[in-house]
């Protein structure tokens, strides 16, 4: 966010006038920051806005007086003006503190100087000059002034800016030479690094043996919701103040517009406006002593009061909302505040640095909206912040917009998805509480209370405010119309064709404390399935924390629930191996509880490096009409395999080939290199000496993934924020996209997001991260974007529809068309048995089954137990039909005796009646007899 600076208030003192003669003070700036005449305390100041001039007067004193004669010129011209982000002078007025001129040193214009002239050169009055600038550079930096100052005599004082906040260069006692001039140069001096700078001038004449000038002091301060010509409506009903509302006001001048008036505004719309009270709770006793609105400024969180009264009473705003209360908060920096601190736990947002010129209507008939000005056929609002259009925020109608929400209704956004909200109203209890990401409560200017509000935002206030203020008699009143919630703003289908690869990245702190949320991670996926064509879930490793059973157990639960439904594969992390998930050695429970037989069973699985060990494995799917290879990876590849995956990817070098590593991309899209010394390499597998020897991201990038055809890596394991990327080409020229996901630093270990990778028909990939446990997307820039694959599926028909999902083709002839299996069925349209369960697709669908969904295990119990069912295979009674016998007479005859037996369970046979006996003639020829029995 771009600072210009903090607008402290102050009131120039002086002891008495007839010690300290007159006094003038000028501030040497920009033109959007001169300051007032007079600014809030009386003080009227003279401001040097235009570095061309060469000659000024028409100055006035301190108390506006005309300094008839005084004149400033300006023989060596300052060459630079910018603005200062110290924000937090105290001894001026923040407009003159918060611009500067100045100085380069080492350029070819290293000075700047003046003359003030229409002094009094007799030496009965002598003056003392006093130069103040500050910067928001910090330590070893050094901005050191000199301001060499001649007239009888000479004088330099050098002052240092690097923070500085309350510390003048002074020459007191200064005669003016014979003209009754005094002249000012200005350099960097001689220990600065490079700049020099003055801001302010403080200039005052005395007797020669009158008292020093004194230095300036910090005045003390109105509360800046007082600030304004509005006078305050009593707070009990009246003309004014028709309902006999009152509100809390909390508000600061700010370090980017200079402003305040919100306490302003609140009283031209009716209400009695105190402070917020810091030093207590925000209600006390009966409801009906409450105030009926607490409203927190814009940027009021970098009060310097504001975390601590968040940390005692933040709690106690959300019981204030529950009372019948309305809360409103304007924009905050989301450098200082991402999430509000005062949320219930029934909602949540979160801020970023973005900004909107208009912003969309997306609840028009909200009562807080109505009437308002409107662009666009009324689908939107703007308005302009400044005048001047070199203000930084002159068209920030949405500032600060939020990036993550759930359990609120969205009136204003960025865009018409909700993707980013600009004000949105939550209820709590029996109150509501409204979160804004605007800034349209700077209207005063904080030195003066002059109302800077430019035409459209003045328009936008009128009706915005009293529209708060009737809205504040019907929360009172429980009259409000009831909220109707916005959904998240992810939720989109994905488009026909499309299929989806779902990531989960460190369950480890789910797998030791929350297994909830890793079982609800596996079974949204497993739920969501079909609505994303999710085709595999990867898993980045640190599957748990401490490599201890009770975990294991944990995490075999919750990826069991993927069992049958999704393949998936996992890699293990640092965090399960060793002991105590130490990483020293690679001892891990991981294969006592994934059982590389059971995954053997599977179609898409590939095989092992190592038989019985999941640690290094690799799969095989097809899916989006290309063939795909996952090689998953231990925790710090050993070059042992690397090697094997090598050889095993030569094997394949048609397949596209996705690697699964924990460590591998950092969190500042580069790869984790040991032997780059200019860049962090925190958790750098190298820095845990893990035995066996390991290899970090560029090693792998070097050794595996740019000599064949990988498209995508995916890794977890980097704390911060968790995310990086990066696109290189490898060494055949084709595009390799390198992901870092982790979310283990947000609560709850992560909260339950994971990453979704759509794949489209034209080869892009949405990025989205969801958590199924908050129902919320993250939108920043880093955790929703799109990026292309550098793959092409076939369109051999040319028709414009890639052949893996196009109606007119049947790839594996079974009878049900590519699009019907790839699209709704979930199927592989290029193989008969897409689960590998044994069934056809085309059978399966027939009977109502799901080809997607292998029914083995369905299948193996039925088997397994047919006398439970009634059921009984061929092999079961096979024995049972007579075998083809010859059979010859004895004697001119043939011997018959038939016994009937019964089973239950076609082991155990017991006779039934007795047996049948017969003796039938049978002549020794050469004829054939058979037996017929007959119901």
């Amino acid at each position: 966010m771009t600072r210009n600076c903090l607008f402290s208030l102050s009131l120039l003192a002086c002891i008495g006038s007839t010690l300290c003669g007159a006094r003038y003070v000028f501030d040497f700036g920009l033109s959007n920051e001169e300051s007032a005449r007079p600014d809030l305390f009386g003080t009227y100041w003279n401001n040097f806005s235009d570095r061309s001039a060469t000659s000024v007067s028409g100055f006035v004193d301190i108390d506006g007086n005309d300094a008839a004669g005084l004149t400033v010129t300006f023989t060596d011209a300052f060459p630079s003006a910018s603005t200062n982000t110290l924000g937090s002078e105290t001894i001026y007025t923040g407009s003159a503190t918060g611009d500067f001129w100045y100085v380069t040193k080492g350029s070819a214009d290293t000075s700047g100087a003046f003359v003030i002239g229409g002094l009094d050169p007799s030496g009965d009055t002598v003056y003392d000059l006093q130069f103040f600038a500050s910067t928001n550079r910090t330590a070893p930096q050094v901005f050191d002034t000199d301001y060499a100052v001649s007239g009888a005599t000479s004088e330099t004082a050098t002052l240092s800016l690097v923070g500085n906040e309350s510390s003048v260069a002074r020459v007191n006692g200064m005669v003016p030479d014979a003209s009754g001039e005094i002249t000012v140069t200005m350099t960097a001096a001689d220990s600065s690094d490079s700049y020099g700078a003055i801001g302010v001038l403080d200039l005052a004449s005395r007797a020669p043996g009158d008292p020093l000038t004194p230095d300036p002091v910090e005045p003390e301060q109105p509360d800046p919701s007082s600030i304004g010509s509005t006078p305050n409506p009593s707070a009990e009903p009246s003309d004014a103040n028709p309902d006999g509302l009152r509100a809390y006001v909390w508000e600061a001048a700010d370090g980017y517009t200079g402003r305040v008036g919100l306490g302003e505004l609140l009283r031209r719309a009716g209400f009695h406006v105190e402070p917020l009270p810091l030093d207590e709770p925000p209600f006390a006793g009966e409801r009906d002593t409450d105030v009926d609105l607490i409203a927190l400024g814009s940027f009021v969180s970098e009060a310097p009061e504001y975390a601590a009264y968040m940390a005692q009473y933040g709690d106690q705003l959300d019981d204030y909302v529950d009372r019948r209360g309305l809360l409103i908060q304007f924009t905050q920096n989301d450098a200082i505040e991402v999430e509000p601190p005062f949320l219930p736990s029934t909602q949540d947002a979160a801020r970023s640095d973005t900004d909107f010129d208009s912003v969309r209507i997306l609840t028009p008939n909200h009562p807080l909206l109505a009437g308002v000005p409107t662009i666009n056929d009324g689908t939107a609002v703007s308005w302009l912040m400044d005048e001047s259009e070199s203000h930084p925020h002159q068209t920030d109608t949405g500032w600060e917009a939020f990036v993550q929400f759930f359990g609120f209704q969205v009136l204003l956004s960025g865009d018409e998805r909700a993707r980013n909200p600009i004000l949105m109203e939550g209820a709590y209890g029996q109150g509501r509480f409204f979160l804004a990401a605007m800034g349209n409560d700077k209207i005063l200017n904080a030195s003066s209370g002059a109302d800077e509000s430019t035409e459209s935002l003045a328009a936008f206030n009128n009706v915005f405010f009293d529209n708060l203020y009737d809205y504040a008699k019907l929360v009172t009143d429980l009259d409000v119309p009831a909220l109707e919630i916005t959904p998240q703003p992810g939720e989109s289908e994905i488009e026909e064709g499309a299929w989806t690869i779902a990531i989960l990245p460190d369950t480890q702190i789910y797998s030791q404390n929350y297994p909830g949320v890793f079982s609800a991670q596996t079974s949204w996926i497993v739920a969501n399935r079909q609505r994303y064509n999710i085709r595999y879930v990867l898993h980045l490793g640190d599957i748990v924390n401490v490599n201890s059973i009770p975990e294991w157990q944990n995490a075999r639960e919750s990826l069991s629930i993927l069992d049958g439904k999704l393949p998936y594969a996992l890699v293990p992390g640092n965090h399960d191996y060793g002991p105590g998930g130490n990483a020293k050695t690679r001892e891990t429970f991981l294969n006592d509880y994934f059982h590389t037989e059971f995954y053997e069973a599977w179609p898409t699985f590939g095989g092992a490096m190592n038989a019985g060990e999941m640690d290094n494995t690799y799969h095989l799917f097809t899916a989006g009409g290309i063939d795909w290879i996952v090689i998953a990876l231990e925790w710090g590849p050993r070059d042992s395999t690397i090697e094997w995956a090598n050889s095993i990817l030569a094997q394949y070098p048609n397949r596209k080939a996705i690697l699964v590593t924990h460590a591998y991309m950092n969190n500042n899209d580069l790869r984790y290199d040991i032997s780059d010394t200019e860049h962090p390499q925190d958790y750098n597998p190298h820095v845990y000496n893990t035995e066996g020897g390991v290899n970090d991201g560029e090693e792998l990038w070097q050794k595996l993934v740019k000599t064949h055809n990988f498209v995508l890596t995916v890794n977890g394991h980097v704390l911060g924020d968790g995310a990086g990327f990066r696109i290189d080409a490898n060494d055949a020229g084709q595009d390799v996209a390198q992901m870092l996901v982790n979310y283990q630093m947000r609560s709850l270990g992560g909260e339950g997001y994971l990453r979704l990778l759509t794949i489209n028909p034209d080869s892009s990939v949405d990025v989205k991260s969801y958590s199924p446990i908050y129902d919320s997307y993250l939108t920043a820039q880093d955790q929703e974007f799109t990026f292309d694959l550098d793959i092409h599926p076939e369109d051999a028909n040319e028709n414009g529809t890639a052949d893996y999902y196009d109606e007119a083709l049947d790839s594996d002839m079974d009878g049900l068309n590519n699009y019907r299996e790839f699209v709704e069925l979930g199927s592989n349209p290029m193989r008969l048995d897409s689960d590998g369960d044994g069934l056809d697709d085309a059978f399966e669908v027939e009977h109502g089954l799901d080809p997607a969904t292998s029914d083995a295990e369905l299948i193996a119990t039925i088997l397994g137990h047919p006398n439970q069912l009634g059921l009984y295979t061929v092999d079961d009674i096979h024995y049972l039909n007579a075998d083809s016998i010859v059979v010859q007479p004895k004697e001119g005859a043939l011997e018959l005796k038939l016994q009937l037996q019964e089973s239950g369970d076609l082991e155990q046979w017991n006779d039934l009646g007795d047996p049948v006996e017969a003796t039938l003639p049978a002549p020794a020829d050469s004829s054939f007899y058979r037996f017929e029995i007959t119901e």
